[in-house]
């Protein structure tokens, strides 16, 4: 475990060292990400299913060097804690990207502000939800081109089942990689 511990730290310095100053890109972005997602709230009371995690892929549109537009679209599954089959989370998103660029640097912090539409079915029941969504972030710059990123996202949801109004909260974290058509 020591060993690897240190593996990683010396790949983190590393990538310190090769990455490009970060610079927002007006213009298009795609990129790819690993979800991990919690579910609290009224649809997860009792606790019935554990954290999940999943994938998932955004694009988005740098407007300028602070805002982008962003969508996103993501699955995670989620074990039950006592039995049963595992539930699946799905979600799509819209998101306006506030980007803080450093001078001379090759992070840049984000906020992100927007709304989504999520689904989380289990055993052939399905319940369909709307909120609201913020969160924050950090990208790292590789190349000019290529980012990775990490992020934190607080998702605030009313599911609706049978005609009825159940709140839920979903807290994300993710990691991805974006590349950057300049």
């Amino acid at each position: 475990m020591r060993r690897m511990t240190t593996v990683i730290s010396l790949m983190a310095v590393l990538l310190v060292f090769v990455a490009a100053p970060a610079a927002a890109k007006e213009g298009f972005y795609l990129g790819i990400n690993v979800q991990f997602n919690d579910i609290s709230g009224d649809i997860n009371s009792p606790e019935t299913v554990n954290s999940g995690n999943g994938r998932g892929l955004r694009g988005g549109f740098g407007l300028n060097q602070n805002y982008a537009i962003e969508v996103g679209i993501w699955k995670t599954k989620h074990a039950p804690t006592n039995g049963g089959n595992a539930a699946t989370l799905e979600a799509g998103t819209l998101d306006l990207k506030i980007s803080f660029p450093l001078r001379g640097s090759y992070i840049e912090p984000y906020l992100l502000v927007g709304a989504g539409s999520y689904t989380i079915e289990q055993n052939r029941i399905s319940n369909e939800g709307k909120g609201g969504r913020i969160g924050i972030g950090i990208d790292l710059y590789l190349f000019p081109a290529l980012s990775l990123n990490v992020g934190f996202t607080h998702n605030k949801v009313t599911f609706t089942n049978s005609g009825q109004d159940i709140g839920g909260k979903i807290t994300t974290t993710d990691f991805g990689l974006t590349y950057h058509f300049i």
